[in-house]
C-alpha cells in the first residue's frame, strides 16, 4: 500500500505540473512590455534593468577551449540524396503533425488591440481601414476555429487628426506544460526515427581515420608491387 500511495503522490504532482500554464503577455502602444508568464508568477524581461558587460578572463576562456577540445566523437557521415530527400519529406510531416497538436492547445489571451488610422490624405485613411476590416472579418473567424481565443478585442477606428496611424493593445499567448510536451513529441519522434535508421544504415561504415589509413596502405602496396614488379623485368 505505501508503494501505491507513492506512485499516486508522484503521479498527481506530475499532474498539476502540466497543467501549469506557461507563456508571455506583450502590451503595446507608447512602451512596449513583455511579461513572462509561470501559473501564478510573472516576470517583467522587457524593458529589462541594465546588466555591465561582463569580463570574459583568461580563465574562463581556457575552461571554454577545454570543453571543445574534449568534445571529440565520431563524425556523422555524409547522407545520401535518398536520405537527404527522406529527411526533408520526415520534417514536413513532423511539421504538419506539431502544427495540428499545437493549434487548440495555444491560447491566445488577452487579445485586445486598438488600431487607430491616420494621416495626411483622409482618402488613403478610409482605403486603409476599408481594407483592414475586410481582412479582420475574413481572418478572425478561421483564427477563432484554429486557436483558442476565448475573449478576442480588435477595434478599428479613423482619426482624421492623428498625423499617422498608431496601434496599442496587449496579447498574450500560452500553453500547458503537458501541452507543451505533446507538441514536443509530435515533432521529435518521428525526427528520432529518422535518425535511428539513419544511423542504423550506416553502422557499419569506417570512421574517416580508418578509411584514410586503409587508402594509405592500399597505396602503399600498389607502390611496393610496382617497384617489385620494376626489379623483376
Amino acid at each position: 500500500m505505501t508503494a501505491l500511495k507513492v506512485i499516486g503522490i508522484i503521479l498527481l504532482i506530475l499532474l498539476l505540473i502540466a497543467l501549469i500554464r506557461v507563456g508571455a503577455e506583450v502590451r503595446f502602444g507608447k512602451e512596449t512590455v513583455v511579461t513572462l508568464r509561470i501559473g501564478p508568477f510573472r516576470k517583467k524581461i522587457l524593458p529589462g534593468a541594465e546588466k555591465p558587460p561582463e569580463e570574459q578572463t583568461a580563465k574562463k576562456q581556457e575552461q571554454r577551449a577545454e570543453k571543445k577540445a574534449k568534445k571529440s566523437g565520431r563524425p556523422l557521415p555524409k547522407p545520401t540524396v535518398s536520405e537527404i530527400a527522406d529527411l526533408i519529406s520526415t520534417v514536413l510531416s513532423a511539421l504538419r503533425s506539431a502544427t495540428r497538436a499545437a493549434c487548440r492547445r495555444l491560447r491566445i489571451d488577452p487579445l485586445e488591440i486598438l488600431i487607430t488610422f491616420g494621416g495626411a490624405d483622409p482618402a488613403d485613411i478610409a482605403q486603409s481601414y476599408g481594407y483592414a476590416c475586410a481582412a479582420m472579418w475574413a481572418l478572425m473567424p478561421h483564427a477563432e476555429e484554429l486557436f483558442n481565443i476565448p475573449h478576442p478585442s480588435l477595434h478599428l477606428r479613423m482619426d482624421y487628426a492623428a498625423p499617422k496611424t498608431s496601434a496599442e493593445g496587449t496579447a498574450g499567448l500560452s500553453v500547458r506544460i503537458g501541452d507543451m510536451f505533446v507538441i514536443a513529441c509530435a515533432l521529435a519522434i518521428p525526427l528520432l526515427k529518422w535518425y535511428l535508421r539513419f544511423k542504423k544504415a550506416h553502422a557499419n561504415d569506417a570512421p574517416p581515420a580508418h578509411r584514410e589509413a586503409a587508402d594509405d596502405s592500399a597505396k602503399a602496396a600498389d607502390q611496393s608491387e610496382e617497384q617489385t614488379e620494376k626489379l623483376t623485368a
